[in-house]
């Protein structure tokens, strides 16, 4: 039997998945009861139980902190994998240091100046030649974003992937569901745009990026309100 008080990080990520799983159609169970569990599963404590049809998964969430208890893992998931229709999965969650904003060679633009960009790319837009103007509108985004999740969960490790901020944004709650799946979507176009590939049918449009610029500003209204974490 282990029982061990999850870390922040694991218990950011718990969260963070019971909300995916909810998503999908699953019933969840967030760290359950003994008397909620199956007979098999009376002496373990899983971190979340998930039921969807005849589909049952347990879940275990750990770190390089606490994974070294690797026997207790082992005979969990031989159990559950022994169950007809039981399924067992490890999610590892670690910050990883080469990825990490924490880099000191890297150093974050200030409101102002965030401000003062965006607003000469306000002015600069050519609408017949929109490509460079949504890469650099994008790189103002993603510094934005760095920035509010700096100033709303300053505990959180922020990245420089930006598909981990898109994701770390919407599991705080600082965008929804709807600018999540475009965020996405147009992270994709901006991909392929940054590596030479070819793009039918001219994908970037003017709104596209009137609205990258609006969520960019929306982002520095709201770190305003932070006074006490830095931000001029």
């Amino acid at each position: 039997m282990e029982k061990t008080n999850n870390i922040p990080r694991e218990q950011r990520k718990i969260k963070e998945l019971a909300r995916e799983y909810e998503e999908k159609g699953f019933e969840v169970l967030i760290e359950p009861n003994r008397n909620l569990l199956p007979d098999f599963l009376r002496n373990y404590h899983p971190d979340l139980v998930l039921k969807k049809g005849d589909l049952n998964v347990v879940v275990e969430v750990k770190t390089s902190e606490t994974i070294k208890n690797s026997e207790y893992l082992k005979e969990l998931s031989a159990k559950i994998n022994s169950i007809e229709n039981w399924k067992f999965e490890l999610v590892i969650t670690n910050p990883r240091p080469n990825n990490s904003f924490r880099n000191k060679k890297y150093e974050e633009f200030t409101l102002s100046e965030l401000e003062n960009k965006i607003d000469k790319l306000s002015n600069s837009i050519d609408k017949d030649f929109l490509e460079p103007h949504f890469l650099y509108a994008w790189s103002l985004f993603e510094a934005s974003s760095r920035a509010i999740l700096k100033a709303e969960q300053p505990n959180i490790d922020r990245k420089l992937n930006p598909a981990v901020n898109i994701k770390q944004l919407y599991s705080y709650g600082i965008i929804g569901r709807l600018d999540y799946e475009w965020l996405n979507k147009i992270s994709e176009i901006r991909n392929h745009i940054v590596h030479g590939h070819q793009i039918q049918n001219s994908p970037i449009k003017e709104k596209d990026l009137n609205k990258l610029m609006r969520i960019t500003e929306d982002f520095i209204k709201e770190i305003k309100t932070f006074a006490n974490n830095g931000y001029k």
